[in-house]
């Protein structure tokens, strides 16, 4: 009896371990899975609030070119216009003007263009009623005004985002042909567009010095990696034998 009193007592310890191994293995699975929930819940907050942030400094930089481009407009763009008129009055008082001052009014001619060119760029206003193939040519116009370089665009027809999207995507190509405006030193862009089933892919190329990869990025740099991010894609800038390239994919949402 007393026996059988001791197997019954080890059945039910053990009965009990097993119980509190159920309970403490359920336990530990629900405290990890609402920890993974925790981890994940901070995440998705965290994403949400850079993309807030991305957001709102992209409104910001646009409103200033905004208001750049109603600046260049209406003040320096109407002091040019009165400089222009004023040479032209200057002319007709001679039979011959002398050569100086037909290249000082064909000069202010060229600026004046140029400069509606620019401050239309920056008006999103303005660049909403266009596709980004329309305002890359335009921007590609400008620049050769100046017979700085040559650019040529390759692309597939329309481009399948939405206009808000065009114009970020267009402020990250322009950044780009800025950028190697200033430090690339090259005489050749080749923008190309190609259209995918699911991501766009913008490569721009140029024939200039390149770039050290491991160099510290400047703020042009920094400003298209915000905004391609806005867009959900992806940039990468790479080193070429004879120049450099900057490759953009950017998902197609259907």
């Amino acid at each position: 009896m007393e026996k059988q009193n001791v197997i019954y007592t080890l059945l039910f310890a053990s009965l009990l371990l097993v119980l509190l191994l159920c309970f403490l293995l359920f336990f530990f699975v629900h405290y990890r899975n609402r920890r993974n929930r925790h981890i994940n819940e901070i995440g998705h907050m965290k994403k949400h609030f850079d993309e807030a942030l991305l957001q709102s400094q992209i409104e910001v930089q646009e409103a200033t070119y905004n208001t750049l481009a109603k600046e260049l407009h209406d003040n320096v763009g109407q002091l040019l216009s009165s400089s222009k008129m004023l040479l032209g009055l200057l002319q007709r008082q001679y039979s011959q003007p002398p050569e100086t001052l037909n290249i000082a009014e064909e000069t202010i001619g060229k600026a004046i263009t140029e400069l509606r060119a620019l401050s239309q760029s920056l008006d999103k206003d303005w660049l909403e009623q266009f596709d980004l193939i329309e305002n890359l040519n335009n921007e590609i116009k400008r620049i050769h005004c100046g017979d700085v370089l040559s650019i040529q665009l390759v692309h597939e027809g329309n481009i399948p985002l939405s206009s808000d999207q065009q114009i970020i995507l267009f402020r990250i190509i322009q950044e780009g042909i800025q950028n190697i405006l200033k430090h690339a030193e090259g005489h050749q862009i080749i923008i190309n567009i190609k259209k995918g089933l699911t991501q766009l892919c913008i490569n721009i190329l140029d024939d200039g010095k390149g770039f050290t990869p491991h160099s510290s990025r400047g703020l042009g740099m920094r400003n298209m990696q915000k905004r391609t991010q806005i867009l959900g894609g992806t940039i990468e800038w790479m080193h070429l034998p004879s120049g450099s390239e900057i490759a953009i994919q950017i998902p197609i949402k259907k």
